[in-house]
């Protein structure tokens, strides 16, 4: 029973280096999947949904501001 467990933990161990090895051993760094911060998804004109969600609330609030003067109610 202990040998098994030793091996599970053994084989368990090499996969985590094979799957780290780029980031481990090697002075690359991890890719960046914050899209506000990749370069690559900048060019592609892809932008955080945060920010533009800000961004169209703005132009929305600047662009369509209600008159109360010009208000009335319509009878159907």
């Amino acid at each position: 029973m202990l040998a098994y467990l030793i091996i599970v933990l053994a084989v368990v161990v090499i996969s985590f280096i094979f799957l780290g090895f780029n980031i481990f051993f090697r002075k690359k760094s991890f890719p960046e999947t914050e899209i506000g911060r990749n370069r690559e998804m900048r060019k592609l004109g892809l932008t955080c949904p945060k920010c533009e969600e800000i961004r169209d609330h703005r132009k929305k609030k600047t662009i369509s501001r209600i008159d109360p003067e010009k208000l009335r109610i319509i009878n159907p």
